[in-house]
């Protein structure tokens, strides 16, 4: 084979890998088998890491909603001589009341709703 051939051979083999390489790390849509979109790692991370501080809270009020007041209203957060007095009590306080309640949270869940009471009611 002639030393250009060998040379042109050479560049379009490389071409190729460094594009297969870019394939992987780009966070495009590919069709999957089944005729659905799989949406790349990449992509799903960068979606999970977007998740603001507003959506946590949003997500804990809803959680709150749903359950709390079940059992009380939000006089147990204003009250004068209320027991939570920092962070930590009141993620043990919302920990309690799940688990004694049979609440069906995740620890993401329970953390949202952490994240609302202390947004809305006492600002540690």
């Amino acid at each position: 084979m002639k030393p250009l051939h060998l040379l042109l051979l050479a560049t379009a083999i490389t071409a190729s890998l460094s594009s297969c390489s870019k394939e992987e790390e780009s966070p495009v849509e590919t069709p999957a088998t089944s005729g659905e979109t799989t949406i790349n790692n990449t992509q799903t991370a960068r979606a999970a890491d977007e998740k603001t501080a507003q959506d946590i809270i949003e997500h804990g009020e809803k959680a709150h909603e749903v359950h709390c007041y079940k059992c009380h209203t939000d006089e147990v957060y204003t009250r004068e001589n209320r027991f939570v007095k920092s962070i930590d009590a009141l993620s043990k306080q919302v920990v309690r009341c799940k688990d004694g309640n049979d609440v069906p949270w995740f620890d993401a869940d329970t953390e949202a709703v952490v994240q609302f009471l202390n947004n809305k009611y006492y600002r540690f």
